[in-house]
């Protein structure tokens, strides 16, 4: 029988005299101690036992105790191992299933409630694509566009009662269906009093639908902007008489402004009162009086508003590519420059949503500079490269080169963002032909 060691074990600041054999390895006597002690719990089976000495000192599981310094009559803790270090597992299916559950997010109802608006969104935006394709003549065309939309103007009021919030994309894409509805209810040029009918059903159906927007409703300004966007193009071709590539560049660089303006506008709806108080004592409100929100809360639906307003500026000027590319290095270079813009506003943006925006706003506007030049302006094909190519060397080198160089970069983007800026104008007037 192997000789044995007389210890004391303490687990859980109560001691237990145990006699510990002196030339077996711990792993082999650690069980049966646990065991004895009452120490076999999940903590323990998860990350393991260890024995600690009076100096703090723990005990290798690998060697006997009497080659570790322990004598007779020693003093022992029995102790967990540390919880920041990394599980044991005996299984693997266990060691699977523990870090799919303590590292992944599980899918949820409210998941699959999000999942299913945007798949039936996006179905029925391609049905309003069809739809408009399809053109006015018959009227079934606006009648089904028109029951789509108040489909989901219902869902939409459903959702707004179960949830309080997330209707929003439900209402937009209700007024999205019910502008087709307008602008296919009646025959005449596509670019007139069509376009305005359309653009007029946009902003109704989203206003109509702001009270099922709850804290969404600064949401809705994205909507409106390409609402006014098509109205005005339709007054411009209509009532003015103008070309549409005039109007079309007028309203592209007006998106542009606005776009870069809307941290500016968002920061003008945050009201802040200063005033003095009156009175040292904490004033008591009166049942039902209403409470104005925090400084916090006008912020978050200030930001709203602007990543609502600089996607839809996106979406409105990626409209006037094809329209614009057709006039020719005037139209191309206009539009390069509001892309250009889009990308360099991006440094001093904070917010991922922002800087997620401005820049696959940028490069959606390039990419359909490109695939417009390849299709229909091949003789532009040489300054498309160049304007790509360019911006790329750009943006790898703002986000490449190290702190030392970055200074003298952002300088120099600085005066780049600036003469981008300023040829927006002049480029929308060449193209309008006032120079």
């Amino acid at each position: 029988m192997a000789d044995l060691i007389p210890v004391t074990i303490r687990h859980r600041n109560i001691p237990t005299d145990v006699a510990l054999p002196s030339s077996l390895p711990l792993a082999e006597i650690l069980p049966a101690v646990a065991a004895r002690l009452g120490a076999l719990d999940e903590e323990s089976a998860v990350y393991g036992l260890m024995l600690v000495t009076e100096d703090g000192k723990p005990l290798s599981d690998s060697r006997p105790v009497d080659e570790q310094g322990v004598r007779a009559g020693a003093l022992l803790t029995l102790e967990v191992r540390s919880t920041q270090a990394e599980a044991r597992y005996d299984d693997l299916v266990e060691a699977v299933a523990t870090a799919v559950e303590t590292k992944q997010v599980a899918w949820s109802r409210e998941d699959s409630l999000s999942m299913s608006v945007a798949s039936t969104c996006l179905l029925f935006l391609v049905a309003g694509l069809l739809l408009l394709r399809q053109g006015p003549g018959q009227i079934v065309t606006p009648v089904c566009a028109l029951v789509c939309g108040c489909l989901l103007v219902l869902a939409a009021f459903v959702i707004s009662r179960l949830r309080g919030e997330g209707a929003w994309p439900l209402v937009m894409t209700a007024g999205a269906l019910c502008a087709v509805a307008a602008h296919t209810a009646f025959d005449g040029p596509p670019t007139g009093m069509r376009m305005i009918a359309a653009g007029g059903a946009l902003a109704a159906v989203v206003l109509a639908c702001l009270p099922l927007l709850g804290e969404d409703r600064w949401l809705i300004s994205g909507p409106l902007l390409i609402a006014s966007a098509l109205a005005l193009t339709g007054a411009g071709v209509e009532f003015l008489g103008r070309p549409l590539t005039s109007v079309l560049a007028v309203a592209a660089a007006g998106a542009a402004i606005i776009s870069l303006l809307a941290p500016w506008l968002a920061l003008a709806s945050v009201p802040i009162d200063i005033s003095l108080p009156d009175r040292t004592d904490k004033p008591v409100l009166e049942p039902g009086t209403e409470v104005t929100p925090t400084l916090t809360a006008r912020v978050l639906d200030a930001h709203g508003l602007v990543l609502s307003a600089r996607i839809a500026c996106a979406l409105i000027v990626l409209a006037c590519v094809p329209t614009l590319t057709s006039v020719g290095y005037s139209g191309a270079g206009l539009i390069a420059a509001i892309a250009a813009a889009c990308l360099l506003g991006t440094r001093a943006a904070r917010s991922q949503a922002d800087v997620a925006a401005g820049i696959a706003g940028g490069m959606a506007m390039l990419a359909a500079l490109v695939i417009t030049v390849i299709v229909s302006r091949t003789d532009l094909l040489m300054p498309a490269t160049g304007v790509v190519g360019v911006t790329g060397v750009v943006v790898l080198l703002l986000n490449v080169l190290g702190p030392s160089y970055r200074p003298r970069l952002a300088r120099a983007a600085d005066a780049l963002e600036i003469i981008v800026l300023l040829t927006i104008l002049p480029l929308a007037a060449v193209v309008c032909g006032t120079l």
